[in-house]
């Protein structure tokens, strides 16, 4: 094929995969992140005020709300403590069912700027595997991008993860190219490409460290290096030459820290009117990397917002509520990424990778091993990063090694020719296409059959790896076909709306995702119960080991409390009861739970909300019968 030819391919695959991650977006209800990006975007843009939502970067939130500007949106009034509060969830709330905003254009058009970026990721894919390992190599990797499940889930969601891989690819290919030719455009470049990631995503202080192993592996070869700086070019060597990058870089510094500047308006102070930031300073401890970080916000050297941002990454790095393969935990597991990766992409590419890694170890040339160094360096330290974090919330964490991994895929050119061999190589591309396709539009659901596919993908990762609640819709079609007349009980776990989707449902036990008013404790009868694989799993839930003689033991005393207090025989106050009402209504839930672990649901919508058809006496033997010990 010509090059013309397949860049033509490449275009037409790109453009397919925007297509695929955006046009799902009326299937899926608001996800448990989207409403504070697109809600604190938006502020930024019309009210210059950044106090909502530091944390998930300037960049991907203004981007994904630059579509608003143009339609007639009505934003919740600032006069509230809830905005003095920086209350992005109650806002949010506000802002995106309360206020009469068109919610599908909305999160479509949100959406679909986020897929744009995807796009624009492989197209640097396409264009970086061609310069390593031509045509053939290049439509291989972009083939294996396009139709990949995780960046199909992630590119189709109005979040900054998508942003951050996307910076992460930009910002080391410009890097690598200024290391080997200094000029005003890749100096500019690189400086964009750092400071764009800078405001994607608040890991990209690794970069720094990923940069310098790259100028490390290129002052090492100690080639000539071409400087274009005036009208005469010159080539370096040495000494001269670690100064130019040096001086190089240090100007693209300066170039992403003008750009951070710019994307806060060239202010320090990130609120223009009354209030605070959700988190007061103090709340971020004493730790060296936030005490550097509070003496950069004492000396203005970046927006106030930002640090704040990168304050809080930092506070909350620490670990947060997770589940994992039956397990529950704060500080994370060794295996969580590596088994996510294994579980999260299809099986013929973890095939095509294989075979890349066959043909990288028969590589001899060391020329070629050194025009991989940007590749294997990112590799290998986020990779390390990812298996100590402990922030084990999502697989999508894993999401900037994908396309890097896609691009050392093209490697499989460099394998000695057999009969047969492109045919393989034709299968494998067609299945991994085919697995994508028959999972959609659930890309978010996505698991390949070595522990049992999208079915029983709730038995080994939540949250969103799996369930960030996205199915309502589905939910609403599934209870219209299946349960019209039923009483439906509901655990749900995500921002969206069940009551804006024209679900009416009893909610139970998830009262942190429930921001309206709702009755406490319900009484739970036969019916059809609705619930989310991660309300199911319980991170966010008072019962978080499985059942146990403690929990047994405080379930039948809140129980015994309960009847006393109904019965007028304690006269506990009603706003001093309701801790206590809300703990037993965590245990009935945990207890039902722990039960229903014993046999399989009934149905599954989007493979996130699992549905249990449940007669009264079913519902009375899970709450009173014998305990549901875990073993």
């Amino acid at each position: 094929m010509r090059g013309t030819g397949a860049t033509l391919v490449a275009g037409a695959l790109l453009a397919l995969f925007w297509w695929m991650a955006a046009s799902v977006s009326r299937e899926h209800s608001t996800t448990a992140d989207e409403i504070f990006h697109v809600t604190a975007g938006y502020s930024y843009w019309t009210l210059g005020d950044y106090r909502l939502q530091p944390e998930n970067g300037n960049l991907p939130q203004r981007w994904a709300a630059l579509p608003l500007l143009a339609s007639d949106v009505h934003f919740p009034k600032t006069d509230q403590a809830v905005w003095r509060n920086a209350d992005v969830a109650e806002i949010g709330q506000q802002f995106f069912y309360e206020s009469g905003n068109d919610l599908p254009r909305l999160l479509a058009s949100a959406r679909a700027m986020i897929a744009l970026l995807g796009a624009a990721c492989g197209l640097l894919v396409f264009f970086w595997a061609r310069s390593l390992f031509g045509r053939t190599g290049a439509l291989i990797a972009t083939v294996l991008y396009a139709f990949c499940p995780l960046l199909l889930a992630h590119g189709g969601l109005a979040t900054s993860d998508m942003a951050a891989t996307l910076g992460f690819l930009a910002a080391t290919l410009t890097s690598w190219r200024l290391l080997h030719r200094v000029t005003p455009g890749r100096v500019v470049l690189a400086g964009l490409a750092w400071g764009g990631l800078a405001l994607a995503k608040f890991s990209a202080p690794l970069f720094a460290v990923m940069f310098a192993a790259m100028l490390v592996v290129r002052c090492a070869r100690h080639p000539a290096l071409p400087v274009h700086l005036g009208p005469r070019p010159t080539r370096v060597r040495g000494s001269r030459a670690v100064g130019v990058l040096a001086l190089a870089s240090v100007a693209a510094l300066l170039i992403a820290w003008i750009t951070i500047w710019a994307a806060y308006g060239f202010r320090f102070d990130g609120l223009r009117s009354a209030g605070g930031y959700n988190h007061p300073w103090a709340d971020y401890g004493t730790g060296l990397a936030v005490r550097v970080t509070g003496w950069a916000r004492e000396l203005h050297l970046l927006p106030d917002a930002w640090l704040q941002g990168f304050a809080h990454t930092l506070f909350f790095a620490g670990g947060r509520p997770a589940f994992f393969m039956g397990e529950y935990g704060t500080h994370g597991w060794l295996a969580f990424f590596p088994v996510g990766f294994a579980l999260k992409t299809t099986l013929p590419a973890l095939a095509l990778l294989a075979l890349a890694v066959v043909a990288l170890a028969r590589q001899k040339s060391a020329r070629r091993w050194y025009r991989l160094a940007p590749l294997l360096v990112f590799l290998v330290i986020y990779g390390a990063v990812m298996l100590t974090s402990r922030l084990n919330i999502g697989v999508r964490h894993l999401l900037p090694l994908y396309p890097m991994l896609y691009l050392l895929a093209g490697a499989v050119v460099w394998l000695p020719r057999r009969r047969g061999g492109a045919t393989v190589l034709a299968i494998l591309l067609a299945g991994h296409a085919a697995a994508s396709l028959s999972i959609r539009p659930h890309y978010l659901a996505y698991f390949n059959p070595l522990l049992g596919g999208p079915e029983h993908g709730y038995e080994h990762f939540v949250d969103s790896s799996l369930d960030w609640g996205q199915d309502l819709p589905g939910l609403k079609r599934w209870l219209a076909t299946h349960a019209r007349g039923e009483k439906i009980y509901l655990s749900y776990f995500g921002s969206g709306s069940p009551a804006h989707e024209g679900i009416t449902a009893t909610r139970i036990a998830d009262g942190y995702f429930d921001l309206r008013g709702r009755e406490l404790l319900p009484e739970m009868t036969g019916g059809v119960y609705c619930i989310s694989a991660t309300m199911f799993q319980q991170p966010y839930t008072l019962v978080r080991h499985g059942w146990t003689p403690e929990h047994e033991r405080r379930y039948t005393e809140l129980r015994g409390w309960l009847d006393a207090w109904r019965a007028g025989r304690d006269a506990m106050p009603r706003d001093a009861a309701i801790p206590r009402l809300i703990e037993l209504e965590h245990l009935r839930f945990g207890r039902l739970c722990a039960g229903l672990h014993r046999r399989s649901p009934d149905a599954e919508v989007g493979y996130s909300i699992l549905i249990f058809r449940l007669t009264e006496a079913d519902v009375r033997a899970l709450l009173d019968g014998p305990p549901p010990f875990s073993p």
